[in-house]
């Protein structure tokens, strides 16, 4: 048995996915009971439980083998997976599969780099077997820029000519599916990335490719993507951490290419253009951005 955490999220829900595919049995962990009804394939279940109690962490791990170890951006990443570790510690659970960030280290100036650092840090030492997947910048994040595409066909950021290889969040749910089903990953750090390093005006003229009308990519200074997110609705520790991830992406800290994906799921990953093509409805604000 499987357990998958932040199972109702876009990697969470794809891992599940891919599981049931594969005819492996999963429990997905979600907080929301309305959200069970998103889980009704053979072999799969729910349970309902919080990363933040780890009281409702005990019953979910029951019986459970391994962990897919995912949850939303929260400035208390430590405290939530590190109650998830130390519940799976109790259970004998056999191996925590984690899903951190690019370049993540203890040390980094970057504050959501460094929180994923901390945690990888602590699942190393937890005497648990792991594996850790570090991917690249979510294709998904372009979702971000929905409203601005449709209005002008434009992408905001605070980029400048830096590259950086976007991977799609199915590539990586994929991944982490090979190898939660797989041997001889134990210990082991993936790097994942899409097929090429692009700055972010290739990146806006592949969607606008995919999607059949002219993208074009706008650079802000950072001041003014902060204000946009906060106008946005994001909290302010989620504001000034992506900005700082963008003046990371900026200097080329993550422009690096490798075949990961592709050596360990046997497909090559998807291409911008074919991101935004089978995102193209919701880009035309056709389908709402949950569908």
């Amino acid at each position: 048995m499987i357990l998958v955490t932040g199972a109702a999220g876009t990697t969470g829900s794809e891992v599940v996915r891919q599981l049931a595919t594969k005819g492996i049995r999963a429990r997905a962990l979600i907080r929301n009971p309305e959200k069970a009804k998103l889980f009704t394939g053979p072999g799969v279940e729910t349970v309902i439980a919080d990363l933040e109690k780890p009281a409702t962490l005990d019953a979910a791990l029951k019986g459970v083998d391994k962990v897919f170890l995912v949850s939303s951006a929260d400035p208390r990443v430590g405290l939530l997976h590190g109650n998830l570790i130390e519940s799976a510690k109790r259970a004998g659970v056999k191996q925590i599969v984690r899903l951190s960030a690019i370049s993540a280290s203890p040390g980094s100036p970057v504050q959501l780099l460094k929180w994923h650092g901390e945690v990888d840090e602590r699942l190393s030492r937890s005497g648990l077997s792991y594996v850790i997947l570090r991917p690249t910048f979510f294709m998904q994040n372009i979702f971000f820029s929905r409203a601005s595409i449709q209005q002008d066909g434009t992408i905001h950021g605070s980029f400048k000519d830096g590259k950086l290889a976007p991977i799609d969040a199915r590539d990586v749910a994929l991944t982490a599916a090979a190898v939660l089903t797989s041997e001889g990953h134990s210990g082991r750090i993936y790097e994942l990335t899409g097929p090429e390093a692009l700055n972010f005006a290739k990146v806006a003229e592949a969607v606008g490719r995919g999607i059949g009308r002219p993208v074009a990519y706008v650079d802000d200074p950072p001041d003014a993507s902060r204000a946009n997110a906060l106008s946005a609705g994001w909290p302010a520790w989620m504001a000034d951490g992506f900005v700082e991830l963008m003046s990371y992406f900026s200097s080329g800290g993550a422009e690096g290419v490798n075949g990961t994906v592709e050596k360990l799921t046997g497909k090559k990953p998807r291409t911008v253009e074919t991101f935004a093509k089978d995102f193209a409805p919701l880009f035309a604000g056709k389908v709402g951005a949950d569908t």
